[in-house]
């Protein structure tokens, strides 16, 4: 069964019990921190202690649990079992994965890099761990990474960019990076040539288009140096010094004011 379906199943279960007060009146936590249930939209696990939840709101959180509960990604059925649909950590909340039921023991807010984090890791798990497969014909099949918008974006999708402090902040094609229009990507160091560059382009370390973060993922950057200055009659060609920055993290911004 596909992680979609996984999601379909646990939205369907918390959905058909609150469907007629969801739609009487707007909902409203009992506490700050609570996770509203209804409308999970992504359920990502990196570690058998925790899970990390994409809200309908798209506010993401992080359920931890009183002891080890692992195969949340690989699960049949998954439900999500909380009083009136919401998710605050108290003791008679669970998660039931495949029959089995695992006590929730906090939620926790949590921003949309630390998200990123456990999605990419929860991945990367997930490809590591799946059955081999034969490949017959080479060019019919091509074995990579995929990744999830929650942590890349693709690069043919680019509609602009801006450098800060911070990194980067890239604007793309919210139809095609899971509604997303704004990307944070943060640099292993500060990148001076991001300021006066001319040009750039972004190159994946997985070679799919994609940048998420993974080891290779960089900026390639050109920058003017002094042409041919010793001709009097024809204006220096611009040259181009290049350069590289590395990508660390990759995570979704609300907008332009986004951290």
């Amino acid at each position: 069964m596909t992680h979609q379906h996984v999601l379909a199943v646990l939205t369907a279960s918390l959905g058909l019990a609150l469907a007629v007060p969801a739609l009487a009146q707007e909902r409203t936590p009992p506490a700050p921190h609570c996770m509203d249930a209804v409308g999970v939209q992504e359920v990502e696990q990196a570690s058998p202690r925790s899970i990390a939840l994409r809200a309908a709101s798209g506010q993401a959180y992080r359920i931890d649990f009183s002891e080890d509960c692992p195969g949340v990604r690989s699960a049949t059925t998954l439900k999500l079992e909380a009083p009136a649909g919401w998710a605050c950590g108290r003791p008679s909340e669970r998660v039931v994965v495949d029959g089995r039921s695992c006590a929730v023991s906090a939620v926790t807010p949590v921003q949309n890099r630390d998200f990123a984090s456990v999605a990419r890791d929860s991945d990367r798990l997930r490809t590591a761990t799946l059955p081999a497969v034969t490949i017959r014909e080479r060019k019919e099949i091509r074995r990579g990474f995929g990744g999830s918008p929650s942590y890349c974006f693709a690069t043919r999708n680019v509609r602009a960019w801006s450098s800060d402090p911070q990194g980067m902040l890239v604007e793309t094609n919210p139809r095609r990076n899971g509604g997303h229009r704004y990307y944070r990507v943060e640099l292993g160091s500060h990148c001076r040539q991001l300021d006066r560059a001319p040009q750039l382009s972004f190159r994946s370390g997985m070679q799919n288009g994609l940048i998420c973060g993974n080891p290779g993922d960089r900026i390639l950057t050109a920058d003017f140096e002094n042409g041919d200055l010793r001709g009097d009659t024809l204006a220096p060609l611009p040259q181009y010094t290049r350069g590289a920055c590395t990508i660390q993290a990759v995570y979704p911004a609300s907008s332009q004011a986004s951290n």
